[in-house]
């Protein structure tokens, strides 16, 4: 079997509690793609399949464009969150590839539901 061709790259998440829409929104800065959910790790997981999906569409059509900043709004709440933990970030990884146990549901709640928060998205995560 071939082995799998990395072609992720490195990127930046904003992380942050949208009231019009009632849910987080995990929001690439690199490719102004968008995950989402009622908890911030859910939000994480969706963006991180969505990735996936998005990279081996673009792999096999070149006319697509991969890169595509976020909007400047987004940008600046980038720039005002907090650090979002590591380990969040990999449970996210860990549910969005199936290696989380569905028997124990993460709920990582911040102290401050109007907080916002970044991530660094490491290369090759969403390859």
């Amino acid at each position: 079997m071939a082995k799998k061709k990395n072609v992720g790259f490195p990127d930046q998440v904003a992380v942050y509690h949208s009231e019009e829409d009632g849910c987080w929104i995990a929001h690439s800065l690199r490719t102004d793609q968008i995950g989402t959910g009622a908890r911030i790790v859910d939000a994480l997981a969706d963006l991180i399949r969505g990735m996936v999906a998005f990279l081996e569409l673009a792999s096999a059509d070149k006319t697509i464009n991969l890169f595509r900043d976020a909007p400047p709004e987004v940008q600046e709440i980038a720039k005002r969150s907090k650090a979002l933990p590591g380990e969040i970030f990999e449970v996210a990884h860990k549910m969005a590839t199936g290696q989380w146990p569905k028997e124990i549901e993460p709920d990582f709640k911040p102290n401050d539901e109007h907080a916002s928060f970044w991530a660094e998205v490491p290369e090759g995560v969403c390859a």
